[in-house]
């Protein structure tokens, strides 16, 4: 049976990339930090098929304490999916640093730290996706950190995809486009300049990223490839 780290998964699209990986019999190591463990309740009839483990993106020790658990758990992780993530928007002259090291941290630092704590667990290959951002790329006012930390992701990707294909490890990244998830419904601008953005005037959609991301996952030969999936030119 397959085995996939999900991180953020208390988060829209995490929940969503649960689901599909569930319903195509995949079992699934749920990460989640500050929300409560009944996000575990949307997942009540694969109970059998999932675990949820704690773990702080910033914190070292405690992804290492992770990837043990794991390890002692399950042996091997074939899929790592990379959804956690914050957002903390606010102009540059108004922008706290602390926002600013919290935000590259956890976004950034964390992928980093799990990826690094859980590849010596896929010693037979696997694939690892991260979620970038649109805003990587394209930038967004009041979005300097979330920004940078989401293009810095997409360098991490180049290189590992690079790095770890010797491991017959595939690395690649999605960027899903703005949806309607619980980060996504935070910030009222940015929700209205996507919609209008949109030649199709809609959001994107978090199920779509879980299909996208599952089918990226099953193929053999792709590495180190940006997916995009959005209505915005």
């Amino acid at each position: 049976m397959s085995i996939a780290l999900v991180t953020g998964a208390s988060g829209g699209i995490g929940r969503a990339v649960c689901l599909k990986l569930l319903q195509n019999d995949i079992n699934v190591i749920a990460h989640y930090n500050s929300a409560d463990e009944k996000f575990m309740d949307d997942f009540s009839v694969y109970a059998k098929a999932i675990s949820a483990v704690r773990a702080d993106f910033k914190d070292k020790n405690d992804i290492e304490r992770l990837a043990k658990q794991i390890e002692t758990h399950h042996g091997h992780i074939d899929y790592v999916i990379n959804a956690a993530g914050i957002s903390e928007d606010r102009l540059l002259i108004n922008y706290p640093e602390e926002s600013w090291d919290n935000v590259i941290d956890i976004n950034l630092g964390g992928s980093f730290r799990i990826i690094r704590a859980i590849t010596p667990l896929m010693s037979h290959g696997g694939h690892i996706v991260n979620i970038s951002s649109r805003i990587a790329v394209r930038g967004g006012q009041g979005q300097c950190a979330y920004s940078a930390s989401k293009a810095a992701l997409l360098g991490l990707t180049f290189s590992l995809a690079q790095e770890l294909a010797p491991q017959n490890i595939r690395v690649n990244a999605v960027m899903p486009g703005y949806a309607a998830t619980p980060m996504g419904m935070s910030n009222s601008n940015a929700l209205k300049r996507a919609k209008s953005e949109s030649v199709l005037h809609t959001l994107s959609d978090a199920d779509e990223a879980a299909e996208l991301i599952y089918f990226i996952i099953n193929t053999k030969t792709v590495t180190g490839q940006v997916f995009t999936l959005d209505s915005r030119l």
